[in-house]
Protein backbone atom coordinates (compact mmCIF):
# COMPACT_ATOMS: atom_id res chain seq x y z
CA UNK A 1 0.00 0.00 0.00
CA UNK A 2 1.64 3.12 -0.68
CA UNK A 3 2.55 6.11 1.32
CA UNK A 4 0.25 8.79 1.45
CA UNK A 5 0.93 12.99 1.75
CA UNK A 6 -1.45 15.29 3.31
CA UNK A 7 -0.82 19.25 3.54
CA UNK A 8 -1.55 20.71 7.52
CA UNK A 9 -0.97 24.66 7.85
CA UNK A 10 0.19 25.18 4.58
CA UNK A 11 3.00 22.85 4.93
CA UNK A 12 3.00 19.04 3.09
CA UNK A 13 3.16 16.38 6.07
CA UNK A 14 4.14 13.13 5.43
CA UNK A 15 5.18 10.18 4.42
CA UNK A 16 2.20 8.49 6.26
CA UNK A 17 0.58 5.00 6.24
CA UNK A 18 -3.33 4.98 4.65
CA UNK A 19 -4.82 3.00 7.99
CA UNK A 20 -2.99 5.99 10.24
CA UNK A 21 -3.86 8.81 7.97
CA UNK A 22 -7.47 6.79 8.27
CA UNK A 23 -7.07 7.19 12.26
CA UNK A 24 -6.93 10.98 11.79
CA UNK A 25 -9.61 11.64 10.32
CA UNK A 26 -11.78 9.17 12.06
CA UNK A 27 -10.88 10.65 15.35
CA UNK A 28 -11.09 14.71 14.10
CA UNK A 29 -7.34 15.36 14.24
CA UNK A 30 -7.56 16.24 10.72
CA UNK A 31 -10.56 17.74 8.91
CA UNK A 32 -12.44 15.98 6.25
CA UNK A 33 -11.21 18.16 3.65
CA UNK A 34 -7.71 18.43 4.17
CA UNK A 35 -5.26 17.75 1.11
CA UNK A 36 -4.14 14.83 0.36
CA UNK A 37 -1.68 12.81 -2.49
CA UNK A 38 -0.39 9.72 -3.12
CA UNK A 39 2.33 8.54 -5.90
CA UNK A 40 0.01 7.99 -8.99
CA UNK A 41 -2.73 10.79 -8.40
CA UNK A 42 -2.74 13.69 -10.63
CA UNK A 43 -3.50 16.48 -8.25
CA UNK A 44 -3.58 16.77 -4.43
CA UNK A 45 -7.48 16.29 -3.46
CA UNK A 46 -9.93 17.14 -0.56
CA UNK A 47 -9.09 13.92 1.84
CA UNK A 48 -13.67 13.93 1.15
CA UNK A 49 -13.57 13.31 -1.83
CA UNK A 50 -11.26 9.98 -2.02
CA UNK A 51 -12.77 6.90 -2.11
CA UNK A 52 -10.14 5.60 0.55
CA UNK A 53 -11.40 8.35 3.26
CA UNK A 54 -15.00 8.36 2.55
CA UNK A 55 -16.65 7.00 5.24
CA UNK A 56 -19.62 7.65 7.86
CA UNK A 57 -18.88 7.90 11.57
CA UNK A 58 -20.39 4.65 13.06
CA UNK A 59 -23.63 5.54 14.89
CA UNK A 60 -24.04 6.06 18.67
CA UNK A 61 -24.88 2.73 20.13
CA UNK A 62 -28.55 2.93 21.54
CA UNK A 63 -28.97 3.31 25.30
CA UNK A 64 -30.40 0.14 27.28
CA UNK A 65 -32.50 0.12 30.48
CA UNK A 66 -30.94 -2.68 33.00
CA UNK A 67 -32.70 -6.31 31.72
CA UNK A 68 -35.09 -7.41 34.09
CA UNK A 69 -33.61 -10.53 35.45
CA UNK A 70 -35.71 -13.45 33.55
CA UNK A 71 -36.99 -10.79 31.36
CA UNK A 72 -35.75 -9.21 27.36
CA UNK A 73 -33.51 -6.76 27.38
CA UNK A 74 -35.74 -3.04 26.42
CA UNK A 75 -34.34 -0.25 24.60
CA UNK A 76 -34.91 3.02 25.92
CA UNK A 77 -37.13 5.21 24.01
CA UNK A 78 -36.66 9.03 23.67
CA UNK A 79 -40.24 10.77 25.15
CA UNK A 80 -42.62 12.60 22.20
CA UNK A 81 -41.99 16.02 21.35
CA UNK A 82 -45.42 17.78 22.82
CA UNK A 83 -44.92 20.45 20.45
CA UNK A 84 -44.69 18.17 17.12
CA UNK A 85 -47.78 15.84 18.63
CA UNK A 86 -50.03 18.69 19.99
CA UNK A 87 -52.59 19.22 17.50
CA UNK A 88 -55.49 22.55 17.28
CA UNK A 89 -58.43 21.87 19.05
CA UNK A 90 -61.26 21.50 17.02
CA UNK A 91 -64.58 23.26 18.22
CA UNK A 92 -66.88 21.03 16.12
CA UNK A 93 -65.42 17.51 18.49
CA UNK A 94 -66.19 19.47 21.58
CA UNK A 95 -70.19 20.20 21.02
CA UNK A 96 -70.14 17.20 18.75
CA UNK A 97 -71.29 16.02 14.85
CA UNK A 98 -75.24 16.20 14.74
CA UNK A 99 -76.38 12.77 13.72
CA UNK A 100 -79.85 10.93 12.99
CA UNK A 101 -80.71 8.29 15.09
CA UNK A 102 -81.78 5.43 14.05
CA UNK A 103 -85.01 4.80 15.31
CA UNK A 104 -86.67 1.67 16.53
CA UNK A 105 -90.32 1.63 15.61
CA UNK A 106 -92.26 0.07 18.73
CA UNK A 107 -89.57 3.00 21.06
CA UNK A 108 -91.12 5.59 18.66
CA UNK A 109 -94.58 5.25 19.32
CA UNK A 110 -94.37 4.19 23.00
CA UNK A 111 -92.57 7.29 23.52
CA UNK A 112 -94.09 9.89 20.47
CA UNK A 113 -95.97 11.98 23.01
CA UNK A 114 -92.65 12.31 24.87
CA UNK A 115 -90.90 13.59 21.49
CA UNK A 116 -93.18 16.60 21.74
CA UNK A 117 -93.66 17.43 24.83
CA UNK A 118 -89.71 17.75 24.73
CA UNK A 119 -90.00 21.02 22.36
CA UNK A 120 -92.46 22.70 24.70
CA UNK A 121 -90.50 24.82 26.96
CA UNK A 122 -90.05 23.78 30.54
CA UNK A 123 -91.94 20.35 29.64
CA UNK A 124 -88.57 19.26 28.00
CA UNK A 125 -88.01 18.02 31.51
CA UNK A 126 -91.06 15.54 31.29
CA UNK A 127 -88.94 13.25 28.75
CA UNK A 128 -85.98 13.72 30.58
CA UNK A 129 -87.27 12.42 34.16
CA UNK A 130 -89.91 9.97 32.00
CA UNK A 131 -88.51 8.21 29.20
CA UNK A 132 -84.88 8.09 30.20
CA UNK A 133 -84.44 4.64 29.01
CA UNK A 134 -85.70 5.33 25.67
CA UNK A 135 -83.26 6.17 23.20
CA UNK A 136 -86.36 7.74 21.39
CA UNK A 137 -86.86 9.81 24.26
CA UNK A 138 -83.63 10.69 25.04
CA UNK A 139 -82.87 12.21 21.67
CA UNK A 140 -85.43 14.64 21.22
CA UNK A 141 -85.37 15.54 25.10
CA UNK A 142 -81.53 16.54 24.65
CA UNK A 143 -82.50 18.98 21.35
CA UNK A 144 -85.88 20.36 23.54
CA UNK A 145 -83.70 20.95 26.20
CA UNK A 146 -81.02 22.71 24.49
CA UNK A 147 -83.60 25.13 22.49
CA UNK A 148 -84.89 25.58 25.82
CA UNK A 149 -81.80 26.86 27.21
CA UNK A 150 -81.51 28.80 23.77
CA UNK A 151 -84.96 30.58 24.96
CA UNK A 152 -83.88 31.60 28.63
CA UNK A 153 -80.58 33.20 27.08
CA UNK A 154 -82.42 35.20 24.51
CA UNK A 155 -84.92 36.01 27.03
CA UNK A 156 -82.48 37.31 29.32
CA UNK A 157 -80.35 39.30 26.28
CA UNK A 158 -83.60 41.14 24.87
CA UNK A 159 -84.25 42.06 28.59
CA UNK A 160 -80.90 43.18 29.47
CA UNK A 161 -80.86 45.24 25.67
CA UNK A 162 -84.29 46.61 26.30
CA UNK A 163 -83.38 48.11 30.08
CA UNK A 164 -80.01 49.56 29.02
CA UNK A 165 -80.76 51.01 25.64
CA UNK A 166 -84.35 52.16 25.73
CA UNK A 167 -83.07 53.59 29.49
CA UNK A 168 -80.21 55.57 27.68
CA UNK A 169 -81.77 56.76 24.13
CA UNK A 170 -85.75 55.84 24.85
CA UNK A 171 -85.62 56.72 20.75
CA UNK A 172 -84.16 53.58 19.94
CA UNK A 173 -86.94 51.56 21.01
CA UNK A 174 -87.20 50.55 17.61
CA UNK A 175 -83.96 48.96 17.41
CA UNK A 176 -85.32 46.61 20.40
CA UNK A 177 -88.33 45.98 18.68
CA UNK A 178 -86.42 44.59 15.45
CA UNK A 179 -84.23 42.91 18.05
CA UNK A 180 -87.42 40.85 19.15
CA UNK A 181 -87.24 39.36 15.95
CA UNK A 182 -84.93 36.80 16.70
CA UNK A 183 -87.49 34.64 18.54
CA UNK A 184 -88.69 33.99 15.60
CA UNK A 185 -85.67 31.50 14.70
CA UNK A 186 -86.22 29.07 17.92
CA UNK A 187 -89.95 29.14 17.07
CA UNK A 188 -88.81 27.73 13.58
CA UNK A 189 -86.33 25.35 15.44
CA UNK A 190 -89.43 24.26 17.58
CA UNK A 191 -91.97 23.74 15.26
CA UNK A 192 -89.49 21.65 13.59
CA UNK A 193 -88.69 19.77 16.54
CA UNK A 194 -92.12 18.65 17.15
CA UNK A 195 -92.72 17.55 13.40
CA UNK A 196 -89.69 15.15 13.50
CA UNK A 197 -90.86 14.03 16.63
CA UNK A 198 -94.78 13.46 15.53
CA UNK A 199 -93.39 11.33 12.59
CA UNK A 200 -91.45 9.06 14.46
CA UNK A 201 -88.09 10.52 13.36
CA UNK A 202 -84.70 11.63 15.09
CA UNK A 203 -82.89 14.27 12.64
CA UNK A 204 -81.21 16.84 14.12
CA UNK A 205 -82.29 20.68 14.28
CA UNK A 206 -80.19 23.36 12.46
CA UNK A 207 -77.28 24.29 14.27
CA UNK A 208 -78.07 23.23 17.84
CA UNK A 209 -78.51 19.33 16.65
CA UNK A 210 -74.72 18.85 17.85
CA UNK A 211 -74.90 19.89 21.21
CA UNK A 212 -75.62 17.04 23.49
CA UNK A 213 -76.33 17.74 26.92
CA UNK A 214 -77.71 15.08 28.06
CA UNK A 215 -75.52 11.37 27.58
Amino acid sequence: MSDWYYAANNEQKGPINESELKANFASSKLPADTLVWKDGMDNWTPANQVAAFTFRPAPAPAAVQPAVEGGPTVKAVDAPNPASSTTPVDITNLMGKPESLEVDPDDAEKNKIFGILAYIGILCLVPILAAKDSPYGKYHANQGLVLFLLEIVIMISLYIINVVVLSVIPALYMVTAILGLIWVAPLILLILGIINAAAGKCVPLPVIGGIKLLK
